[in-house]
C-alpha cells in the first residue's frame, strides 16, 4: 500500500470514529436535556390542571365519571380526579386511575406503549384531587434522534470533501517524494550521475544526498572494474603475443631438432599460450556483455545474414575438424543488440566446433513469428548430463574440468557470456538433448515485442538528448 492510500485511509477512519462517538455522546446530551425539558413540560401541565380545578362547581365536582370533560390530543395524555371522581381526561386516556402511586415521575404501560408519567395530588386541600399527565418515550427518543441528525448529518456530508482535501493535502506534501520517485525510475541501467531533484523538505534532504553519495560510490567501482579489467588484458596480450611468436618460431625451427618428449612439451607449450589468449578474450568479452556494463542499444538486424557471418568466422575451424554444418534459417528481420548478438552466436556455434568429434554434425537453424525467433544449436558431440544443466552457465566452470576429449582450450566463460546476453534482451535459454544428433541441444528466445519496444525507446530517448 502507498504512504499516500495509507494516510488517506487512517485519517478519514479517524475523523470517522470521532464523528460517531461525538455523535453517541450528542444523543446521550440530547437525551438527558430532552427528559430534563420533557418532565418539566409535564409538570407545568400537571400544575395547571390543578390550579384551573379550583374553578369547577359543585355539581360538576359530584358528577360521575361518564360525563368527565374529554379533550382531544396526540401527544399528551392527562387525567384529572376530585377524590374517586374524575373530571377532565384527553381522549387518548382511560377513565380509570392509571396508577395510585405517590406524587413523582414514572414510568407506565398503556394503550400498547411506553409512558413518561408525573403525579400529583392536593394534600392540604378537600376534596382531594390528583392529576396525570402522560407522555410517550417514543417522542423523547424520535427528538433526540432529530437533534443529533441535524447535527451529525452535515458532518457525514461534507466526509468526502474532507477526503478531498486531505488527498489534495498529502499529495502535495508528497510531492517531492513523487518526483524523487520519477527520476529514480527514470534512469538508464548505465547512468550513475548525481540525481537534480531539489526540494526544501528536511526529511528527504539526507536521503537525495545518501543517494547521491551512493551514485558516487558506483559509479567509481565500475569504472575501477571496466579499466582493471581493460587494463589487465591490454597488458597481457602485448606479452602473450610475443610469446606466441617466440613459440611459434620454435616449432618451425627446433621441433625436428627435439625428441618426442621435447616436442610434446612445445606442443603443450603452445596450446598453453593459446588458452591463456582464449581467456583474456573472454574476459573482456565478459566485461563487455555484463548487464549492468553495456549500454543496451538494440537495432534491426537480418538474422540469417548475421548467422552466415559468424560461420564464415568459424568456418577454417569447422574445416579443421572436418565437421559438417547445416543452416535452416529464411530472410527474416529481428531486433537485437548487434554486438551482443554477435557475441552469442559466435558461442554457441564454437562450442558445438570444440566439443563435436571430427567428423560429427552441426545444425543450427531458426524459428521466428511475430511474438519471438528463437535459434537452435545442435551438435552430435558427447553432451552434457542433465544434472549439469545449472552449473554450465557459472564463470569457469567447465565440464569434466580441464579433460576433453576434443583436446581444445577453455576457460568456461563462453556459456556464463551467452547468460548475460539472454539476460539483456529478457529472453530464455534452454538446454536438452538432441534428438536428431544426440549431442547437446541449445535453445534461445528472445522476445520481439519487448525489443522492439525498447529500441523505440532508446531512439526517442536518444533524440531527446540531442535536442536538450
Amino acid at each position: 500500500m502507498s504512504i499516500r492510500r495509507y494516510l488517506v485511509l487512517i485519517l478519514l477512519s479517524i475523523i470517522t470514529l470521532v464523528t460517531f462517538l461525538a455523535a453517541i455522546q450528542g444523543y446521550k446530551a440530547s437525551m438527558s436535556q430532552a427528559n430534563d425539558l420533557f418532565d418539566e413540560q409535564l409538570q407545568i401541565i400537571g400544575k395547571t390542571l390543578l390550579a384551573t380545578s379550583a374553578t369547577y362547581n359543585k355539581s360538576a365536582l359530584e358528577s360521575s365519571a361518564s360525563n368527565a370533560t374529554v379533550i382531544p390530543s396526540d401527544h399528551i395524555a392527562y387525567q384529572l380526579f376530585n377524590n374517586e371522581t374524575l373530571l377532565l381526561r384527553t381522549n387518548n386516556a382511560p377513565q380509570m386511575l392509571l396508577t395510585d402511586l405517590p406524587s413523582g415521575f414514572t414510568d407506565l404501560n398503556f394503550l400498547g406503549q411506553r409512558w413518561r408519567v408525573f403525579i400529583e395530588t392536593t394534600k392540604e386541600q378537600l376534596p382531594q384531587k390528583r392529576v396525570l399527565v402522560a407522555q410517550p418515550l417514543e417522542q423523547r427518543f424520535s427528538l433526540a434522534q432529530d437533534v443529533i441528525l441535524s447535527a451529525v448529518t452535515p458532518i457525514i456530508l461534507v466526509i468526502p470533501v474532507i477526503a478531498l482535501f486531505i488527498f489534495m493535502a498529502i499529495r502535495q506534501a508528497l510531492k517531492p517524494l513523487t518526483v524523487l520517485r520519477r527520476e529514480l525510475s527514470g534512469k538508464k541501467i548505465n547512468d550513475l550521475s548525481k540525481l537534480s531533484s531539489v526540494t526544501s523538505t528536511k526529511e528527504l534532504q539526507p536521503v537525495i544526498h545518501t543517494l547521491n553519495l551512493l551514485f558516487e560510490r558506483l559509479s567509481s567501482a565500475f569504472t575501477r572494474e571496466r579499466h582493471f579489467a581493460s587494463d589487465a588484458a591490454h597488458e597481457l596480450r602485448t606479452p602473450l603475443s610475443v610469446l606466441k611468436i617466440n613459440v611459434h618460431n620454435l616449432q618451425m625451427t627446433q621441433s625436428k631438432k627435439l625428441d618426442n618428449d621435447g616436442q610434446v612439451s612445445l606442443m603443450q607449450l603452445g596450446q598453453s599460450v593459446d588458452r591463456m589468449a582464449h581467456v583474456v578474450d573472454q574476459i573482456l568479452t565478459l566485461n563487455r556483455t555484463n548487464p549492468d556494463q553495456l549500454i543496451m542499444a538494440v537495432t534491426q538486424l537480418e538474422l540469417q545474414a548475421l548467422l552466415q557471418q559468424v560461420i564464415s568466422d568459424l568456418y577454417p575451424e569447422i574445416m579443421k575438424h572436418q565437421h559438417e554444418i547445416s543452416l535452416e534459417s529464411q530472410v527474416s528481420t529481428i531486433y537485437a543488440n548487434e554486438f551482443a548478438l554477435l557475441t552469442l552466436v559466435k558461442n554457441l556455434i564454437g562450442n558445438a566446433c570444440k566439443y563435436t568429434p571430427n567428423g560429427g554434425k552441426i545444425l543450427v537453424k531458426t524459428q521466428v513469428n511475430e511474438q519471438s525467433f528463437t535459434l537452435i544449436v545442435e551438435d552430435s558431440g558427447p553432451g552434457i548430463k542433465q544434472s549439469e544443466y545449472d552449473r554450465v552457465f557459472d564463470r569457469f566452470y567447465r565440464v569434466g574440468g580441464d579433460s576433453h576429449q576434443s583436446t581444445v582450450v577453455g576457460c568456461g566463460l563462453g556459456l556464463a557470456i551467452v547468460q548475460h546476453i539472454v539476460k539483456l534482451h529478457q529472453g530464455k535459454i534452454t538446454l536438452a538433448k538432441s534428438t536428431q544428433l544426440n549431442g547437446l541441444k541449445v535453445l534461445v528466445t528472445f522476445p520481439q515485442k519487448a525489443q522492439y519496444s525498447n529500441m523505440k525507446l532508446n531512439q526517442r530517448e536518444q533524440k531527446q538528448e540531442d535536442n536538450t
